[in-house]
């Protein structure tokens, strides 16, 4: 699994899910969670959460990109009179503004007296000075999956749903779920079909092993940014059939583009296999300003999710301004 560093020894990140729940006193001062699996820095900040509302600790909730050096030193060094401990969850580290992070560091090198402060990025630690330096002073939890590390959470997942399932049917899981949080939105579709003793109908099974060769919202980001308007409907009915929302179609189309513009902050997505598509800049911002309308359209109530697809595809693919 994804390993926690606190210094010369390391922490599974069920380990660290554990310590985060329990009382502040077991926490290095300054933990950083970083990495591109959303789905395991959901559940370092889910536990973080969870321990201070265990203990009732004050929980605090900053933006990197706005706190200031001040504000930041204010945050340590204060506690409400309803709680005597705070925990402060600075969320994107990489945004970080330079005497926010002076203030962090010569906190995090005396006694942390008062406080637990949980920082999180999507970027990884070798991107930035900043994070190695976050990264040098505290714990530090990485937020990537390998395979290997993929099929362990799958069988963690699957036994905290109570869900008995195959081996085979394991593997069609991991082969049709993108990342852990797609494989955990599958793993709870299963678990409306099981049976008081967790077993799954044949039924759902055969369902399962049907869709190995079905739908891919990478394929489908691939026809769009293409050009191809007629590959991208028929992976886009295929996704329909399967239930798949529009909004993940959306983030594969913005970080193909993303990589296009900017791909050193992206090299994750390199890593693991995203590429910017061959997009020229005019036609990666083309996409993200598909992407940006689309979502602000469906926060809006203007259009429905189940036809993200459909506005996104006539607005690059078929070349529209939507």
């Amino acid at each position: 699994m994804p390993m926690v560093s606190r210094g010369t020894g390391s922490l599974s990140v069920a380990e660290a899910e554990r310590l985060f729940q329990g009382p502040m006193a077991s926490l290095a001062p300054l933990t950083l969670a970083a990495g591109g699996d959303d789905f395991l820095r959901d559940r370092v900040v889910a536990a973080f959460r969870a321990g201070a509302m265990h203990e009732g600790s004050e929980l605090l909730r900053l933006e990197g990109d706005s706190i200031g050096g001040e504000a930041m030193a204010e945050a340590l060094g204060t506690i409400s009179l309803f709680a005597t401990a705070r925990r402060i969850w600075i969320r994107e580290a990489a945004k970080l503004a330079k005497p926010v992070e002076e203030v962090l560091l010569a906190w995090a090198g005396g006694a942390g007296d008062g406080a637990r402060v949980l920082v999180t990025t999507a970027r990884a630690v070798a991107d930035l000075k900043t994070l190695q330096n976050l990264a040098a002073a505290g714990t530090t939890v990485t937020c990537e999956a390998t395979a290997a590390e993929s099929r362990r959470w799958a069988e963690r997942l699957l036994e905290a749903a109570g869900l008995k399932l195959p081996s085979q049917a394991v593997e069609v899981l991991l082969g049709r779920a993108p990342s852990l949080l797609a494989l955990s939105q599958e793993i709870d579709k299963l678990a409306v079909h099981a049976g008081p003793d967790g077993k799954m109908p044949a039924s759902a099974l055969d369902a399962l092993a049907a869709a190995r060769g079905g739908g891919s919202t990478e394929r489908w980001a691939e026809a769009v940014l293409a050009g191809d308007l007629e590959r991208a409907r028929k992976e886009a009915a295929i996704l329909d059939a399967e239930g798949i929302a529009g909004t993940g179609s959306l983030w594969a189309i913005a970080e193909r583009a993303l990589n296009a513009l900017d791909p050193p902050p992206y090299a994750a997505w390199q890593r693991s296999g995203t590429r910017g598509s061959g997009l020229n800049a005019a036609a990666a911002r083309r996409a993200l300003d598909a992407v940006y309308r689309a979502d602000r359209a469906l926060k809006r109530g203007e259009i429905p999710d189940g036809e993200l697809r459909d506005f996104v595809e006539q607005a690059i693919a078929g070349g529209t301004n939507g």
